[in-house]
């Protein structure tokens, strides 16, 4: 079994669903639906591949309030080991308030605690415990930014794989820093928009090369497109996987469960398009229930899922530039 320790961030998620429209500046739209759940990105990656098998550490800051309480036995009653979690009495547990119409979502989040993950928060035993480190939001993580080239180096020097997906930048800078980090990275997750952004090409498949040319020759870009599906490709190759057919219920947090999914296959040694089929699986199970809290229930209902839609979601090799550059067929 993979012992993945994953660095970053927890949070609540004040999730309001159901709205038949986001609403404008002094506009006020009401929701069908009210629910309160532990999110973040890292937290939500650390419950899905705990769920699908994986032994998992999480390694963050939560604040001493009933919010950090709530993250701390959801984390646990999901099997993540929280032994590295820490309650600092001088924090409040950050808040995300989700706004959804089921296709389009508004985020506000007050950071709080999930910003406050450290490199000191990383033992050394947690280190030595693991075989891959994952960190997520890594725009929301203002302590940890600074250190993270010397935490992934010190991973990168005990032979474990890294993997990093960014997040959103809120302050739209998308600066040089993260590009500098992909070199010490073996899997980076972000979804369309971000790669975009991160790479300035505005094609998703240009981003993907472009993303692929910034990273170590056998380091896996995948772009995460929702719907679309995803690409997924390093310097000697890209695939293109559609996404599976279902009826969406609550896209929240679906993004970070496919990231989740791709990661297990990873880890497993899969070829990219396998880790990309499985993973499309995990986020097509997610967007079937409600909530940001929409993690797949585990490995066997995953696999199940995959044998009953063999003919569906079926990756395309992406051979020639002509071909990356075409529409999806």
């Amino acid at each position: 079994m993979k012992r993945v320790l994953a660095v970053g961030d927890v949070n609540l998620d004040l999730l309001l669903t159901g709205l038949d429209r986001l609403p404008a500046a002094e506009e006020e739209s009401l929701a069908r639906g009210l629910e309160f759940l532990v999110g973040g990105q890292t937290a939500t990656v650390a419950r899905a591949l705990a769920r699908l098998g994986l032994a998992v550490r999480f390694a963050g800051r939560v604040g001493d309030d009933d919010y950090g309480r709530l993250a701390l036995r959801e984390l646990s009653a999901a099997h993540v080991d929280t032994g590295s979690l820490i309650v600092d009495p001088a924090l409040r547990t950050g808040v995300t308030v989700v706004l959804s119409t089921g296709a389009e979502r508004a985020y506000a989040t007050y950071a709080g605690s999930a910003a406050e993950a450290r490199h000191g928060d990383v033992t050394e035993d947690s280190l030595a415990w693991a075989d891959h480190l994952h960190v997520g939001s890594y725009y929301l993580q203002a302590a940890l930014r600074p250190q993270l080239p010397e935490l992934l180096r010190e991973a990168r020097r005990r032979g474990r794989s890294t993997s990093l997906d960014p997040g959103w930048d809120p302050s739209g800078r998308w600066g040089q820093e993260i590009r500098d980090l992909l070199p010490l990275v073996d899997l980076f997750l972000p979804n369309q928009a971000e790669a975009t952004a991160i790479s300035g090409e505005q094609a998703p498949e240009k981003a993907l090369a472009a993303l692929s040319a910034l990273a170590s020759p056998d380091a896996v870009v995948v772009v995460k497109m929702g719907a679309a599906g995803c690409l997924a490709g390093n310097r000697a190759e890209a695939w293109r996987c559609p996404a599976f057919r279902v009826n969406v219920v609550e896209v929240t947090s679906a993004g970070d469960v496919f990231g989740a999914g791709f990661l297990y296959g990873f880890l497993g040694g899969w070829n990219l398009p396998e880790a990309a089929r499985f993973a499309s699986a995990c986020g097509a199970l997610a967007v079937q229930r409600p909530g940001s809290g929409g993690i797949v229930a585990g490995l066997r209902q995953v696999q199940e899922f995959l044998a009953s839609r063999q003919e569906e979601a079926v990756p395309i090799k992406l051979i020639q530039e002509a071909d990356i550059e075409s529409e999806p067929r």
